[in-house]
């Protein structure tokens, strides 16, 4: 690849020959499930079986192409962790994503690696406030992890996905790590890296002060609906539309955004 990636994430994949990416996509699950020990060792989480039946995500032909695993916790309100794809035909998409509760303002966690056929990946720490009117909350939870995206953008053998889709773009925060890189340069400049944010998510988490009673409500109604339209709108999802079709894509959205839960 000789840049950076300005081009819908189907379009990349749709222009290059399928390609067998099975070891690939094992080697990023185990990456995912790196991340997802932090997560689940560090709070104190517990599964929500509302999904259970979907726990193998099946295609239109009845084969296994994903799984969906979901949680709830103490400070946290909602995680995915999932993956769907063909790894023999070259795309995979792996998830864990953290949404925090509103008794605290810590920024989510969003995480996503996949092969389309090259290594996407994502790390992010969606905001809870604007950040151009909120220095503070940035400089709080974002600044921590500045200077890693600095020397990561920094180096030539990382190259961005820079998404298309405006409202996609719109939720990158300023150290949003989103990449389409071959896999050799992702294991050795970015796997570290996102799980250093991953690592210090997990740590702001558990050191998160209360946020005041009577801020609650609006930083809840912010999140759901940002949780929401993130996912509705996602561009990829007309991947999941050819793999599972229509019907079990729009309950995985529900899914997503917490629209199923015990």
């Amino acid at each position: 690849m000789s840049g950076d990636t300005v081009q819908h994430l189907a379009d990349v994949l749709d222009s290059r020959a399928p390609v067998n990416n099975t070891e690939v996509f094992n080697y990023l699950l185990n990456v995912r499930e790196q991340a997802w020990e932090m997560v689940n060792n560090g709070l104190n989480l517990r599964r929500d079986m509302k999904c259970a039946d979907i726990e193998q995500i099946p295609d239109l032909q009845g084969n296994v192409v994903g799984n969906m695993f979901t949680y709830t916790g103490d400070k946290i309100d909602w995680v995915i962790r999932s993956w769907i794809g063909k790894a023999e035909m070259g795309f995979t998409n792996i998830h864990l994503t953290c949404w925090v509760k509103d008794e605290i303002d810590v920024p989510h966690l969003g995480m996503a690696l996949g092969t389309a056929p090259d290594v996407f990946c994502y790390v992010d720490y969606l905001p809870r406030y604007e950040p151009v009117i909120s220095p503070d909350h940035l400089d709080q939870y974002h600044e921590s992890m500045n200077q890693k995206w600095i020397e990561l953008r920094r180096n030539p053998a990382y190259k961005t996905f820079n998404p298309v889709h405006l409202y996609t773009r719109g939720t990158l925060s300023p150290i949003a790590i989103c990449g389409l890189v071959p896999f050799a340069d992702f294991k050795a400049n970015i796997e570290s890296v996102m799980l250093d944010y991953v690592r210090n998510w997990v740590e702001l988490v558990k050191n998160a002060k209360p946020v005041a009673p009577e801020k609650r409500a609006a930083l809840k109604q912010r999140d759901e609906l940002v949780r929401r339209t993130i996912v509705e709108k996602d561009p990829a999802n007309v991947l999941a539309d050819r793999m599972l079709g229509v019907p079990m894509r729009e309950r995985l959205v529900r899914i997503l955004h917490a629209g199923e839960r015990e």
